[in-house]
């Protein structure tokens, strides 16, 4: 099957511009662990749960040798993962004004939509599923907004705005420049390991005045070190709405940017595969940032 655009992400090509950008070889693996009870975005969400479905020993049909296999559950928005654009609809008015009795619609191309109801089945969603995602070669860029305001980590619940977009670029000599994946540090990732409830609901990220201040200096994917890109509260969905239902732009969560952020690495060649997981909504994916 011939690859193709999604949304904002462009058919995959690794080009000469890209290869530039691996100046030291280093690679860098931005997934979380997953570990049994992870923090999830709500009590819909199911956590990580692993058990045993095999031990060495039990089978004897591949004797002298002995396998071990297990089961794991989850849902899909759990650890680190990117969403499919078939994730967050929006209800709509007649007019395509968002409206809480509205009908939810999902991204069908720039200034369009389809209503959310027509696209999914018992065999899941038929719009804008993970599988027809394509593998993600791309420019990468580290905004170290926590490093830019002198912290380890961002207070709760706060909203990053476009002057602080500004003043991180300019801290770190950084330039979005057309098709590049942005990467936001809020330090926080360190509440996900410790289990902490504020990393889920107290989120601080962007407020959708930096995502637009972002998307209109060329970002094409927006990840970050929480489970959410965005700030939350408010809990509207400002953000995702914005970048997945109007521009096709897709979102990466629950990223390890610490290791990037410590090397002061801002800028690298990012690959993220996401699984070809028919009819879901999203993949669990470990991105390499090689810098």
């Amino acid at each position: 099957m011939s690859l193709s655009a999604y949304g904002k992400l462009p058919v995959p090509r690794l080009t000469p511009d890209l290869l530039r950008l691996v100046k030291t070889g280093r690679v860098f693996s931005l997934g979380v662990d997953f570990q049994e009870g992870m923090l999830t975005p709500g009590a819909a969400m199911k956590s990580y749960s692993i058990a045993p479905h095999l031990r060495h020993g039990d089978a004897s049909t591949i004797d002298p040798g002995s396998a071990a296999a297990e089961t794991i559950r989850m849902s899909i928005h759990v650890g680190t993962h990117i969403d499919a654009l078939c994730h967050i609809a929006e209800k709509q008015d007649a007019a395509g004004l968002p409206a809480k009795d509205g009908e939810p619609r999902l991204y069908d191309g720039d200034g369009a939509t389809v209503p959310a109801s027509d696209c999914v089945s018992s065999a899941g969603q038929s719009h804008m599923s993970i599988e027809k995602m394509p593998p993600i070669v791309s420019r990468g860029l580290l905004l170290d907004v926590a490093g830019y305001k002198g912290v380890d980590m961002l207070p709760p619940a706060y909203a990053i705005g476009a002057d602080d977009i500004r003043g991180a670029l300019a801290r770190q000599g950084s330039v979005i420049s057309e098709n590049t994946a942005v990467l936001v540090r809020t330090g926080t990732l360190e509440l996900l390991r410790a289990g902490d409830p504020v990393y889920r609901d107290a989120q601080a990220g962007l407020n959708l005045e930096a995502a637009q201040f972002l998307f209109e200096q060329g970002m094409t994917l927006v990840g970050a070190d929480n489970m959410a890109v965005e700030a939350m509260p408010p809990m509207d969905h400002s953000v995702h709405r914005f970048l997945l239902v109007h521009k096709g732009v897709t979102h990466v969560e629950n990223l390890n940017l610490d290791d990037l952020a410590a090397a002061r690495c801002y800028e690298f060649l990012l690959i993220i595969a996401p699984l070809k997981l028919t009819g879901a909504t999203g993949s669990w994916v470990n991105p390499l940032a090689i810098a």
